[in-house]
């Protein structure tokens, strides 16, 4: 299982993009987290930028399957990552397995 990380500009919708990803079943569930502040180095500059960040629960199979929806979808200049889950109760474990497409 993983986590997917997705950060999405402020002209784009992140609900309903959550809510795309939960009707394909490619994910389980997922948290926006809104005015998220990222800060880089970018050419020498200090440079800051704004998102709104989908953090998804999902099956590490389906990554591809999230990434080329999100792609299709928004483009591929999108920043997606994915964490995995090392360790869970079968609770959380369930929750994904019921929530997301057989693999």
């Amino acid at each position: 299982m993983v986590n997917v990380i997705i950060y999405l500009d402020k002209k784009n919708n992140a609900e309903e993009l959550v809510k795309h990803l939960l009707g394909a079943k490619f994910i389980a569930s997922a948290v926006i987290d809104v005015d998220n502040i990222s800060y880089t180095i970018k050419d020498g500059n200090f440079t800051k930028q704004v998102f709104n960040v989908i953090t998804a629960k999902s099956k590490s199979l389906l990554i591809n399957q999230i990434v080329n929806a999100v792609e299709a979808k928004l483009g591929e200049e999108v920043l997606i990552i994915s964490t995995p889950i090392v360790g869970s109760n079968s609770s959380f474990d369930e929750m994904v397995k019921q929530n997301t497409i057989p693999v």
